[in-house]
C-alpha cells in the first residue's frame, strides 16, 4: 500500500498495533518452549496409541489440530505439528493428503473459537474489548460444528484411500522426523491479516 500511493509511510507505522503483535509474539514464545519440552511428539504419540483405524487418526488430528489452535496460535500448530503427523501417516502406510488438509483446514476452524487462537482475533478482542469469555461463547459452538463438518467431508472423499489399509498398530512408536510440508503451513497462513489497525 505504500509502494502504490494508497498509504503514507507515516500512516501505516501508525496503523500498526503493538498490543497485538507482542500477545502474537508471546504466544509465539509458549509454542517454542513446549515444542522444546516435547509436547507435541508426546501428543502425536498419544493420538497414535488411541487410533485403530485411519478414520480414528483423522478424527484425533482433526480434534487436536482443532483444540490447540484454539489455545495457542494456528500458524505455530501447523509448523509444529506437520513434522509430527508426517511421521505418523508414513508409518502407518497411508495417504498423506487428506491428514495434512485436515490438520490445515482444523487449525483455522478451531482458532475461531478463542482470542488467542489467530491475528484477526486478536485485534477484534483489542479494539472490542469483548472478553475471552464471552467471546469464547459465542464462537466456540461455530468451532464445534465447523470440525464436526470438517472431519465428515474428509472421510466421505478420501473414503477409498481408508479402505487400503483398515488397521494401524496401537503401540507403535513413534520417532520424531525432521521433515516439514510447507504446504500445509501455508494453508493456516494464508487467511491471516496483516497486523494493522484502522486508521
Amino acid at each position: 500500500m505504500v509502494a502504490t500511493g494508497v498509504m503514507t509511510p507515516e500512516r501505516a507505522y501508525r496503523a500498526i498495533n503493538y498490543d497485538t503483535l507482542v500477545l502474537l509474539l508471546g504466544m509465539m514464545l509458549i509454542s517454542a518452549y513446549l515444542y522444546l519440552a516435547h509436547f507435541f511428539e508426546w501428543a502425536a504419540e498419544l493420538v497414535l496409541s488411541f487410533s485403530r483405524t485411519p478414520e480414528h487418526l483423522l478424527l484425533y488430528v482433526t480434534l487436536t489440530s482443532g483444540i490447540l489452535s484454539a489455545l495457542l496460535v494456528n500458524d505455530t500448530i501447523c509448523l509444529m505439528l506437520t513434522p509430527l503427523v508426517v511421521a505418523v501417516i508414513r508409518r502407518g502406510k497411508l495417504p498423506l493428503l487428506p491428514f495434512l488438509i485436515a490438520l490445515a483446514t482444523s487449525a483455522n476452524i478451531g482458532s475461531v473459537a478463542t482470542l488467542v487462537g489467530n491475528p484477526q482475533n486478536m485485534i477484534i478482542g483489542h479494539f472490542s474489548r469483548i472478553s475471552f469469555p464471552e467471546f469464547s461463547r459465542a464462537l466456540l459452538p461455530a468451532a464445534l460444528v465447523g470440525l464436526t463438518i470438517n472431519f465428515s467431508f474428509y472421510v466421505l472423499v478420501f473414503e477409498k484411500c481408508y479402505e487400503r489399509q483398515q488397521s494401524i498398530v496401537a503401540n507403535m512408536r513413534f520417532q520424531n522426523s525432521s521433515a516439514v510440508c510447507s504446504c500445509s503451513f501455508a494453508l493456516c497462513s494464508c487467511p491471516s491479516l496483516p497486523v494493522f489497525s484502522p486508521v
